[in-house]
């Protein structure tokens, strides 16, 4: 039998992907990295952070004017607030973003599900991480000054926007009964 192999019948080019979904995994992705890196060093190393002259913690420093819980030892009732959101961004959500971007590039039907419960729960978290600075008044911070107010909300505001966009983008598609 020479050369009479039944040839398969080649499989559609799957569409490329939109816009918006490119967008989508290049924020997840970016997010990500900082959990894995900046985010992931502070929970190893919180104790100890002001005794800590290497990259990560000059870089984090920045931040210790617009909340010292990034710098204090100890377990306060504002850091372990502040643990307990990190802690779930740098454990629990790259694991979730990793399946979101695998179900969006495989077009999985459950991918508007999942990315709605990603970026609402992220979402909440720093309306929370806000809203817990303003009800306190700002007791994190080292000074009130508007150069702290401005730290504190625009280091957090990229996060905020893009995943209530993500929610948003999540709740459109499911109201209109989309695939992924």
């Amino acid at each position: 039998m020479t050369g009479s192999v039944l040839a398969r019948p080649a499989a559609p080019a799957a569409a490329p992907l939109a816009a918006k979904d490119k967008a989508i995994v290049c924020l997840i992705l970016f997010f990500t990295a900082v959990a894995l890196t900046f985010e992931l060093y502070w929970l190893l190393h919180h104790q100890e952070m002001e005794s800590r002259t290497d990259l990560f913690a000059r870089m984090l420093a920045i931040y210790w004017p617009a909340d010292h819980t990034y710098r204090i030892p100890g377990y306060s009732i504002e850091k372990a607030f502040t643990l307990s959101i990190e802690g779930v961004n740098t454990l629990l959500t790259p694991i979730l973003s990793t399946a979101l971007i695998w179900a969006i590039l495989k077009r999985k039907r459950y991918r508007y599900a999942l990315q709605l419960m990603i970026a609402t729960y992220t979402t909440y978290g720093t309306f929370l991480y806000y809203c817990v600075a303003h009800l306190s008044g700002y007791a994190v911070f080292a000074e009130k000054s508007i150069g702290n107010y401005l730290l504190f909300y625009l280091a957090n505001l990229p996060s905020l926007a893009s995943y209530a966009w993500m929610a948003w983008d999540a709740y459109r598609a499911i109201v209109r009964g989309e695939r992924g």
